[in-house]
């Protein structure tokens, strides 16, 4: 009889554990590292901006049909201009659980109108004279913006994650000059991507008041019209885009996934659209390399 009732404790008592597991009871579901960073597409906002200010106060992960926070996110404020031509600020180390995701959400601390400019004065644009307009995001404090683009979280692991906050889509300005902010946000595997150094050869030609800009496109993506401007955004399909160093004529498109890619070069005087000056087709992008071009635009 003993014997019996010990066997019927044991049974008990897996029958509790498993119950408890079932219920979620369990603490030990897999983990991975998102290592995030962030980088810029340089914007076309003219000469006289010296800052786009951003602040991130928080970032959300969309797991198993929810939104949840992350909890170990700390709060940065930064410029995105420093962030341009290949260079990247470090966000933090967010622990995730394991499995595929296809976006986060970023949540700003940015006033949506203009009785919040007081309260939330960190996301501005400054002004090479020292004075700064409000950067207004609607909505940016509270369901945040997403950046997509498609990843995996395994278990015990670290991914690098760039996130590239392409300014050029994002600011637009308004009828009464107010700034607006809609974030477009790209998520890029950093280890799986590789980028473009490339050299104008001939940018001596242009004039003291050009500029050149180039963009990139998965080939076959580019169409004639792109250069429209619609809603105060030119080029809206482009990956990303680079200014072009007027005194070398180098450029740095970075962060782009592995494929072939077109490049558009884009002539401006000032923030004003001339023209497109140059495209190149079939630029083929290998994880972890840098691939070199040399474009002569009088071609």
């Amino acid at each position: 009889m003993k014997k019996l009732h010990k066997l019927l404790g044991i049974a008990l008592s897996l029958t509790i554990i498993t119950f408890i597991s079932g219920c979620g009871g369990d603490a030990t579901s897999p983990t991975g590292v998102m290592s995030l960073s962030m980088t810029d597409a340089p914007p076309k906002l003219g000469e006289d901006v010296t800052e786009v200010n951003i602040a991130v106060i928080g970032i959300s992960y969309h797991h198993d049909g929810d939104w949840t926070d992350a909890a170990d996110f700390e709060p940065q404020t930064f410029n995105l201009l420093d962030l341009q031509n290949g260079k990247s600020l470090h966000l933090g180390d967010i622990v995730l659980p394991a499995g595929h995701y296809t976006e986060i959400r970023f949540k700003l601390a940015a006033p949506e109108k203009e009785a919040d400019v007081t309260s939330n004065p960190d996301c501005n644009i400054t002004f090479a004279d020292g004075s700064s307009v409000p950067l207004f995001v609607p909505s940016g404090g509270q369901s945040g913006y997403k950046g997509k683009g498609d990843f995996n979280i395994t278990a015990d692991a670290k991914i690098a994650i760039t996130a590239d906050f392409d300014v050029q889509k994002s600011v637009t300005v308004t009828g009464n000059n107010k700034y607006l902010l809609k974030p477009v946000i790209r998520l890029v595997v950093t280890e799986l991507s590789g980028e473009i150094n490339g050299t104008i050869l001939d940018v001596a030609e242009y004039n003291v008041s050009d500029t050149l800009v180039v963009y990139s496109y998965d080939d076959g993506t580019y169409e004639a019209g792109e250069e429209d401007e619609v809603d105060g955004i030119r080029f809206p399909n482009a990956i990303s885009s680079s200014d072009v160093n007027m005194t070398d004529g180098s450029f740095t498109l970075a962060f782009l996934g592995e494929g072939n890619y077109t490049v558009v070069t884009v002539q401006y005087i000032g923030t004003d659209f001339i023209t497109a000056v140059d495209i190149e087709e079939s630029i083929e992008i290998s994880k972890g390399t840098a691939t070199s071009v040399d474009i002569n635009t009088s071609d």
